[in-house]
């Protein structure tokens, strides 16, 4: 007898019911309880999930993980695979996690146990699948993201450069109380590498004025690193650069390409 089993169990919403053509907890839960009761399994306790999002957002599979990384979890029991992960990604990372730790899979409604070879198999084959499954993902995204950027739209980051902000229509557009400051920065830096100070010494009385002026990036003062990220960004010349492929973006620059390259990396 496994001294150590527990049930999983999910719908996506709590309206979702045998009535609607789900299957509800309740009757998940019995057919894992009458499961354990013709295996002689004692199931200890039947972990129940009502949650749509990925692994991260449910807080049942953070309890069944939880308790699985102390050593309290020999067996884990679904009442089918499909029915409690909404994709092969979400599976295949879960059934990774449980071989880490070496606790077996059971899913109830179509016999499969990973503790045998077919089961193995079968799991194996799922796990599989979800690999090739994030691949074709992560390959769609990025031709995507590069059909963009070869039209010079930003398709990548979740954070617009300092200087812009994103419109209603998830363009990127110029901030009108930022963007003067990325133009001081540039025409300052430029005006002091005449000067005769060294490298260290023009950034240091640059952050000094910036300090003077009160300018701030997200409610903290400018730094030298601050300065040599956005020195090093050509988007604030009109340039786009994704990747490998370098062209014109379709927003506005702040500053011309001659200053830019003349300003050169801090």
């Amino acid at each position: 007898m496994n001294k150590n089993v527990i049930g999983l169990i999910r719908v996506s919403t709590n309206l979702q019911s045998e009535e609607n053509g789900g299957t509800s907890l309740e009757f998940q839960k019995n057919k894992l309880e009458q499961y354990a009761v013709l295996n002689d399994l004692k199931l200890t306790k039947v972990i129940c999930d009502i949650a749509s999002g990925g692994l991260e957002d449910r807080e049942g599979v953070l309890e069944l993980e939880n308790d699985i990384k102390n050593g309290e979890v020999d067996s884990v029991l679904v009442y089918n695979v499909s029915r409690c992960f909404r994709s092969m990604i979400l599976f295949g990372k879960f059934y990774e996690f449980l071989k880490k730790y070496n606790v077996e899979l059971i899913s109830t409604s179509e016999g499969i146990k990973s503790s045998n070879s077919s089961g193995e198999m079968i799991f194996g084959i799922m796990s599989s699948i979800a690999g090739y499954e994030k691949s074709i993902i992560n390959e769609r995204l990025h031709n995507g993201r590069l059909m963009k950027a070869q039209k010079g739209i930003r398709g990548f980051g979740s954070k617009v450069p300092y200087g812009y902000k994103r419109n209603s229509k998830g363009e990127d557009e110029l901030n009108s109380e930022e963007a003067p400051i990325v133009k001081y920065i540039f025409k300052k830096i430029n005006q002091l590498k005449k000067s005769k100070m060294t490298p260290i010494c023009r950034t240091r009385h640059l952050i000094k004025l910036l300090k003077q002026k009160g300018y701030k990036i997200n409610g903290h003062f400018i730094t030298r690193w601050n300065i040599r990220d956005m020195v090093s960004n050509a988007f604030y010349c009109g340039d786009l650069n994704y990747g490998e492929l370098s062209t014109k973006g379709s927003h506005t620059s702040i500053i011309s390409k001659r200053l830019f390259n003349s300003v050169g990396i801090v």
